[in-house]
């Protein structure tokens, strides 16, 4: 179509598996629909009828969505043991994918899945959304811009209670890649490898783990080189809490709420030589930001800013804490 003259590329449609999930029906599918770079092709789901507002665009299978004609990219929020088998099917067929994180079970899984996809010469995507909040960014940026000092320490937490009434989560299955530090991970490790790299010199980890063999909680601590530390809890068991803070050596930069996932409240809290303050961030969705910008690396009208090295970088670190967490004390 055109726009004065101008041409515009039609939204990228995009395939659903798995319409049913919490993530795909709470956020990543409205964002969808709320983009203007991309429209909802087709949705399945093996656990239900996919609900509304997107039982019109129903297909009877995954593999009906991955054939459809009007898919050109399919998202993947599946359990995490599933991700290779779709990320793989996907990609046999051509078709670009933006797969839930964590990417996968662990560091060889993910470099098997980059390998699929590099062979099918389609774009494979990690769907963390938090680089695309803009109170996390400008933390971020402000640490880059030295406004608190060389940063010397990151403290992160995502915490909160998977119910009884959910006993049968995929979150708590070992052979789904179930456990806190794999599903919320990466949210509370992300800013310290973005600003130092996803190789600690030391890992430390503690590990409360369920009869079924998964984290309920893990606890770590790493450090890097020039006395730089971050300590990260994730946990399934404990109040709900999402905070992330920056400790330089002139200032703190604190998020207390909503730190990961972003949210309403878009103050970012600083302490900058004793002088606390807190900044208004303009709010953003992330989910939205996301979708956009995969749509554009779809179109090939931008780089898709996280390429799939970066995720397996971090996938290698969280196999570093896992077997840190497994080590004889």
């Amino acid at each position: 179509m055109t726009d004065g003259g101008a041409q515009v590329a039609a939204p990228v449609g995009i395939g659903v598996l798995g319409g049913r999930s919490f993530v795909a029906t709470r956020a990543v599918m409205p964002a969808i629909e709320a983009s203007e770079r991309a429209v909802i092709a087709a949705v399945a789901s093996a656990g239900g009828a996919v609900p509304d507002p997107w039982a019109a665009h129903a297909v009877d299978s995954y593999a009906a969505v991955i054939e459809h004609p009007d898919v050109e990219a399919v998202y993947v929020p599946l359990p995490n043991g599933m991700h290779a088998e779709w990320v793989g099917a996907a990609a046999a067929a051509g078709k670009a994918v933006l797969c839930e994180k964590p990417l996968a079970r662990d560091a060889d899984e993910a470099r098997s899945m980059a390998e699929v996809a590099r062979r099918g010469g389609v774009l494979l995507a990690e769907a963390w959304m938090t680089p695309f909040d803009p109170r996390w960014s400008a933390v971020l940026d402000q640490a880059r811009s030295g406004s608190i000092g060389e940063i010397t320490h990151v403290d992160a937490a995502f915490t909160f209670t998977i119910p009884d009434s959910a006993a049968d989560n995929y979150r708590w299955r070992a052979d789904q890649g179930g456990g806190a530090l794999l599903d919320v991970g990466i949210y509370c490790l992300g800013a310290a490898v973005e600003l130092w790299g996803a190789e600690p010199e030391t890992v430390v980890a503690t590990v409360e783990r369920t009869a079924g063999g998964v984290d309920a909680t893990t606890d770590a601590t790493l450090t890097w080189t020039g006395g730089r530390s971050a300590h990260v809890r994730c946990s399934f068991v404990e109040d709900e809490r999402q905070t992330l803070e920056l400790v330089g050596t002139r200032g703190r930069l604190r998020l207390d709420t909503d730190a990961h996932t972003g949210g309403a409240d878009t103050l970012a809290h600083v302490d900058e030589a004793g002088d606390a303050h807190d900044e208004l961030v303009e709010p953003g969705d992330p989910y939205l930001g996301m979708i956009d910008a995969f749509a554009d690396a779809v179109r090939g009208d931008a780089e898709w800013s996280r390429p799939v090295e970066r995720s397996i970088e971090l996938m290698s670190l969280l196999d570093r804490i896992t077997a840190a967490g497994n080590a004889p004390t």
